[in-house]
């Protein structure tokens, strides 16, 4: 099933509320940060992240430290399967991973080896971990740690 981009935000939505929102604050689950936010920039942009040649960029999912003028800590792009390829790795992963060190890719069920030959193909090294995403019958996000 092609992924939409109605299905695309409902993921970033979803992967928001299960992935980065803990109780007490936490983004990390462990980890009191009271000053760390998450923002999705889809369907409408909320928070830019300043690349030094590139201008803003607008990754799906930022978490910043809103205390340190909101300095990335985390950034996700949730990939669809018309978006999981090299042109998006070159325009968005990279970029990303310039600016912040901690990229978490979320890719279709079912595209887990697809994204993992493009990460060896392009020599992407700096991802700090890959998901799939899909959707329960209750339409909620269910993830998976490749």
């Amino acid at each position: 099933m092609a992924i939409t981009q109605e299905l695309h935000d409902k993921a970033i939505a979803g992967i928001i509320k299960q992935q980065f929102t803990f109780p007490n604050g936490e983004v990390v689950p462990g980890t009191f940060h009271p000053t760390w936010a998450a923002y999705s920039n889809s369907p409408k942009r909320q928070m830019p992240v300043q690349h030094r040649y590139m201008g803003d960029l607008y990754p799906d999912i930022v978490i910043s430290d809103t205390a340190r003028c909101n300095t990335p800590r985390l950034i996700a792009e949730v990939e669809t399967e018309e978006s999981l390829n090299l042109d998006t790795m070159a325009k968005k992963w990279r970029p990303n991973q310039d600016e912040c060190r901690a990229l978490y890719i979320f890719v279709p069920e079912g595209h887990a080896l697809r994204a993992a030959d493009l990460i060896l193909e392009y020599r992407i090294a700096f991802h700090s971990a890959t998901f799939t995403y899909g959707f329960d019958e209750k339409g909620e996000v269910r993830l998976t740690l490749v």
